[in-house]
């Protein structure tokens, strides 16, 4: 749907809507590499071998759609919110979150063909088996943007506010995993440095 009378933000809407369109079209991955990369219980043994695999996959099918969703979310900020500190924090986030997403998705295209997803209860990978792999944005997050797109005012910063905080939480508890247990010195290097700046970031969201 346009919307006309908002002359001030077509490009935001643009944004949006194209968006939008990409997440749709990847929702299938979302689906292949989310259901069966769960992290074991904490009562698991140490991983090895094919749980290291699972790891990677996990992390990488979670991290990658969560950094595009707040890079994304951020530069619908930019455009919707009359809010000076929510505008500087959501081209901090819309920056940062976007160039994250980029180096992921660049060690996903050279380790990808190499690594594979192996069923967390038989073990097998096979023929057929689904290369490592991650969509642009998970469903729940294709409809948080929606929703935020639609947004007004102060529905809009408030909508922003709490899907952010949601999203930073979640890599958050990503990075801190992975850390613990990751062992690729790739994925680990870029948690490391990430981290600091996603609880950065939650802390100022808090002070909001």
């Amino acid at each position: 749907m346009e919307i006309a009378f908002l002359p001030k933000r077509p490009s935001a809407r643009a944004i949006a809507a194209k968006t939008l369109a990409a997440m749709m079209a990847a929702t299938p991955a979302a689906a292949q590499t989310g259901g069966d990369a769960n992290p074991p219980p904490a009562s698991a043994p140490a991983l090895s071998g094919p749980s290291s695999s699972e790891l990677m996959a996990h992390f990488v099918a979670n991290a990658i759609p969560t950094a595009n969703f707040i890079g994304t979310a951020g530069r619908l900020a930019i455009a919707y919110s009359h809010n000076g500190k929510i505008q500087k924090l959501a081209q901090e986030l819309a920056k940062n979150q976007t160039a994250v997403a980029n180096s992921l998705s660049a060690w996903v295209n050279v380790n990808g063909p190499v690594v594979t997803l192996r069923s967390p209860y038989t073990g097998q990978i096979g023929r057929g088996a689904a290369k490592l792999a991650a969509p642009n944005l998970l469903p729940s997050q294709v409809s948080n943007l929606q929703r935020l797109s639609a947004a007004q005012g102060s529905n809009f910063d408030s909508l922003f506010v709490s899907t952010e905080m949601e999203a930073l939480i979640q890599l958050q508890t990503l990075y801190r995993d992975f850390i613990q247990n990751g062992t690729d010195p790739g994925l680990h290097a870029i948690a490391t440095r990430e981290l600091p700046k996603v609880e950065q970031a939650i802390s100022t969201l808090e002070g909001l």
